[in-house]
């Protein structure tokens, strides 16, 4: 139990309070026993003598025996609370006998021993004593559920400003800016249904001039989602320049990533490496098949791939070879894209996103990927976001 500092605005405070405790208390005996506004200040003097007496017995009995009984009940295993009430109810009687004791040796004078004068102290000291506990442990609910209530607001503001750390060193971990080079550019954005995500984008500076990219979808949203995709995303940082295709890379970060990953868990993969000669090598590991739109408005998606990784020990993918034209641009996604509903349920679909894709070519990268997220966010509308949304747009600017 908390023990607040004494100090003098806390004693101005007890005084005030214990007097005003004694007014009350003075007019209900006036009224019962006195005899009009004459005998009102001796009744309130008894109480006001009560009130002390018994806050006095109460403090002894926090500081000196509540703690002890707390520890012992502790040690034991036991439940405190009755023996906590006990202790209260034992000392508000012990206050109220030293209260009649004080008043019958000096207002009465030592007549006030008689047994009906006993009987019906006894009585309204067992009385007062119920509604003294019964206030203490209002106060004292109201108290821990404050506490409890602050105790949770403190501990969400301090989880939401980790998970806003967190985000913010997810988004540190992807690029911060369009990739624009001779042969092609590249821009990409990821937008977390929560403050962190499952979904990445990244691409890679190859030998030789190339450029390899990757999308990836984690199962999953969150913590353990945002986890598993740095995870993944590191494996392909590390992997990428091994002199392997995408599909070689491809098995090599499963490999790594079935050997570590959580039952349950896996991540869907698009790579791709791009040479300045037009030349794509692709793998597409259970992603949604990105569209590649050419200049003359013809669009095909790249499928050929494999198993989504990280749950199969030894699956086998396939590369596939697309020679690009200048202009050509290759649009990946997530399918937080695909699948924004609006209030009705109803999904955005690959035919609102084939519509958005309309003169692709002749946008520059970043300002497709913001014309696709502004239709997305249109057909939505009030509906809340429930998946990542992440796009990766590569053009290939000719060799």
């Amino acid at each position: 139990m908390t023990r607040r500092p004494m100090n003098a605005k806390r004693i101005l405070g007890i005084v005030v309070w214990q007097t005003g405790m004694a007014v009350p208390f003075g007019v209900f005996f006036n009224l019962l026993y006195g005899e009009g506004f004459k005998t009102l200040p001796s009744f309130f003097l008894v109480s006001l003598i009560f009130s002390y007496v018994i806050r006095v017995s109460i403090w002894a009995n926090r500081t000196l025996i509540l703690p002890r009984i707390l520890r012992a009940s502790r040690s034991k295993g036991r439940p405190a609370l009755i023996l906590e009430i006990g202790s209260f109810g034992l000392a508000a009687m012990v206050g109220s006998v030293v209260s009649f004791t004080i008043m019958n040796l000096t207002f009465g004078h030592g007549h006030m021993a008689t047994g009906k004068v006993i009987a019906e102290f006894f009585a309204f000291a067992l009385l007062f004593s119920a509604l003294f506990l019964g206030w203490i442990y209002a106060m004292r609910f109201h108290q821990n559920y404050t506490d409890r209530i602050r105790a949770e607001a403190e501990a969400n503001a301090k989880e939401e400003q980790e998970l806003k750390i967190a985000g913010e060193i997810q988004r540190g971990l992807q690029p911060g800016r369009p990739r624009v080079t001779r042969t092609f550019s590249a821009a990409g954005a990821a937008i977390a249904c929560r403050t962190i995500g499952g979904d990445f984008f990244d691409y890679f500076d190859l030998p030789g001039g190339r450029l390899g990219f990757a999308l990836g979808d984690v199962a999953g949203k969150g913590p353990p989602a945002a986890l598993l995709a740095a995870m993944v995303q590191g494996i392909f940082t590390s992997r990428v320049d091994d002199g392997f295709g995408p599909a070689g890379t491809m098995e090599r970060v499963n490999r790594v990533l079935n050997g570590r990953i959580v039952e349950g868990r896996f991540a869907t993969v698009f790579y791709a490496v791009l040479s300045p000669d037009g030349k794509l090598l692709s793998c597409n590991a259970g992603n949604n098949p990105p569209y590649l739109v050419s200049r003359d408005g013809s669009v095909r998606r790249l499928e050929k791939g494999g198993l989504p990784i990280g749950p199969f020990t030894e699956p086998t993918y396939e590369e596939e070879e697309t020679p690009l034209r200048e202009g050509d641009t290759l649009i990946l996604y997530s399918d937080g894209v695909s699948d924004a509903a609006d209030s009705n349920d109803e999904a955005f679909g690959e035919e609102r996103l084939l519509r958005c894709l309309n003169g692709a070519c002749a946008v520059e990268p970043e300002k497709l990927i913001e014309h696709v997220l502004g239709e997305v966010r249109a057909f939505a509308a009030d509906r809340p976001q429930f998946d990542d949304i992440t796009l990766l747009v590569v053009r290939y600017a000719g060799g």
